[in-house]
């Protein structure tokens, strides 16, 4: 038997015995029973991103490389959201996290490079 707490950039997730769901405690404390209730963190600090995209060919079929960088965070506020990203992340690292966010930002930075033309880039 104990408190648990989290800072302001992490969400507490309480699933197990007398919750009919996931209980979602982001930035604060939360009493979880040890063996009948279950306590996972995720983190909710922003990352930033570098996006390489090399040989990206354009509208017209020239070859460029574009290089991004993004800054991605988990929304902490919505309970929509926050059920949205435990489902995809919780029990992952935070490098496992960066990289599925890389590899989609990846496949977004080809898609739109390629639908312009190196005028419009300019």
């Amino acid at each position: 038997m104990g408190f648990e707490t989290c800072g302001p950039n992490e969400v507490m997730v309480v699933s197990g015995c007398c919750h009919s769901g996931s209980t979602f405690i982001p930035g604060g404390r939360v009493f979880v029973w040890p063996v009948i209730q279950k306590l996972q963190k995720l983190s909710l600090n922003t990352m930033t991103l570098q996006i390489e995209s090399p040989n990206v060919y354009t509208q017209l079929g020239v070859a460029v490389s574009v290089t991004g960088i993004a800054q991605v965070k988990i929304q902490g506020s919505s309970k929509e959201m926050l059920e949205s990203a435990c489902e995809l992340f919780l029990g992952k690292t935070n490098h496992d996290i960066e990289r599925v966010a890389l590899e989609t930002l990846e496949g977004h930075q080809r898609a739109i490079m390629g639908n312009m033309t190196v005028e419009v880039m300019l």
